[in-house]
């Protein structure tokens, strides 16, 4: 598909494009009342959480924990392989953990 794409010509994109902007405003001319409202709800939510994860700032974000939200796909967030072993307990722990986090020793 992707060598496909990149083959097409301008007029061809332009022509995808049109099309699929005709098919999507009659599917949303079609569309009920409320499930336009519904619709737009779920645009709102979806742009919130967006945004919220997006945000520069991480301080706290644990006290402001979102289920929907996949924290551990962002950029940022790095936590790593639990593959070093504590030499006390050896128990496996993360990278960056402090040593005996897991054992009294």
């Amino acid at each position: 598909m992707r060598n496909r794409r990149s083959q097409r010509t301008e007029e061809q994109i332009q022509q995808q494009n049109t099309d699929a902007r005709v098919s999507i405003a009659q599917l949303r001319q079609e569309q009920s009342e409320d499930t336009r409202a519904e619709r737009g709800t779920n645009d709102q939510q979806r742009q919130q959480v967006h945004r919220e994860f997006t945000s520069d700032s991480f301080l706290r974000l644990a006290f402001q924990y979102e289920c929907k939200i996949e924290y551990y796909a962002h950029s940022k967030v790095v936590i790593g392989a639990m593959d070093k072993e504590c030499p006390h307990c050896h128990a496996l722990k993360f990278k960056n953990e402090p040593a005996g986090m897991y054992c009294a020793s």
